[in-house]
This record gives structure tokens, C-alpha cells and sequence, in this order.
């Protein structure tokens, strides 16, 4: 029975007839087909075998240019305009004054003078009391943290006003946290 548009069911029959990559038996169904005179798939075939015959009958190895893959990763990892990307191993993780505790800045703000840091405390070390000028927000990425005497674990976010004084933290396994603070933030004596 003759077809009276193209689907893609028939198109992709086609495209497998015309370059021999179809079952024999539906191949010969498909032959008898276009024998019974279906103008559509016929039209389809005869594109197809078009196409087909512009095609090399084998593929060579091609080694690809000097510097391809090295350009083909760059742009793969470049962000989009306006996004700014800080990947795990770049910046530096820099020693503070207390001992155990290492920061490492993902951006400053110079207008407001708010940060993005980690801020890692090794087993057993601890950061001073200090007053916040600005809002502090911290998230535990990882270990745990004591804060007074609350106990924060990996997931737990912690707000402190802007005005607040923020007594001993500490850790007894060791943590990594992600804080939003005013580098203008004072230590209490």
C-alpha cells in the first residue's frame, strides 16, 4: 500500500535501505514495496542513496591537529559571561595566625569588603572570639564545629547578625566551612 506523506518511521527506513543496513527480510519487504510503486519511500530511497554515494566506502585514521584537544577542553570548561568559576585546585589555601587554621579566599568584594572563604580547622583547633560588622552566614561542608554550645555537623548554616560577637569556635575531628563575612570583622581580646 503506497504512502501518502513521509514519516520518520519511513525515513529511517529508508536511510537503512539505501545504505544496505537493514534486516535481509525487511529489506525485501521494503524491496517489494517500492516495486509495488510507494512514490513516497521511492523519493525517500533515492535522497537517501544520494547521500549515500558521497560517502567514503572506508575510514582512514586522521590524526587530528597539534593542540586540538588542549582548545577542545578549554572552551568545554570555560563558564558563561557573567560566571566565575573557582575550581577545587586553584586559589591558595593560605595560614592564618592561629595555629590549625587555614583559609582560602573565592572572592572579595572590595566595595563592601565581604568575603567568600573556606576556612579549614584541623582536629582539636580553634578560632577566636570575635565581633561581626556585617552579617556572617557559615555552612559546615565538612566535620564538625562547635560554636558555644551549639555543635554543628556537615549541611548545618549558621547566621550571625551584623553587631553580634561571636565566641571560641572549635572542632574535635576537624571541619571545613563556607563563610560569607566582612573581612572589616574585629577579634575580641
Amino acid at each position: 500500500m503506497p504512502h501518502l506523506e513521509v514519516t520518520e518511521e519511513l525515513r529511517a527506513s529508508a536511510a537503512l535501505y539505501s545504505l544496505g543496513a537493514m534486516p535481509q527480510e525487511e529489506a525485501q519487504a521494503f524491496a517489494e514495496h517500492l516495486k509495488a510503486g510507494c512514490a513516497v519511500c521511492r523519493s525517500e530511497v533515492e535522497a537517501f542513496e544520494v547521500t549515500a554515494a558521497g560517502l567514503p566506502l572506508s575510514l582512514e585514521d586522521v590524526a587530528p591537529p597539534a593542540g586540538l584537544r588542549a582548545r577542545v577542553l578549554e572552551k568545554i570548561a570555560e563558564p558563561e559571561p557573567g560566571m566565575h568559576v573557582v575550581r577545587e585546585s586553584e586559589g591558595r589555601w593560605r595560614p592564618t595566625p592561629f595555629p590549625g587554621v587555614s583559609s582560602k579566599t573565592l572572592y572579595y568584594d572590595r566595595e563592601t569588603s565581604m568575603a567568600t572563604n573556606l576556612l579549614r580547622l584541623e582536629p582539636g583547633a580553634s578560632y577566636p572570639p570575635h565581633h561581626h560588622t556585617a552579617v556572617e552566614q557559615c555552612l559546615v561542608l565538612e566535620g564538625d564545629v562547635r560554636q558555644g554550645g551549639v555543635v554543628m555537623k556537615s549541611g548545618d548554616y549558621s547566621r550571625n547578625d551584623a553587631g553580634s560577637d561571636h565566641g571560641l569556635i572549635s572542632t574535635m575531628n576537624g571541619c571545613l566551612l563556607l563563610l560569607v563575612s566582612s573581612m572589616k570583622d574585629e577579634l575580641l581580646t
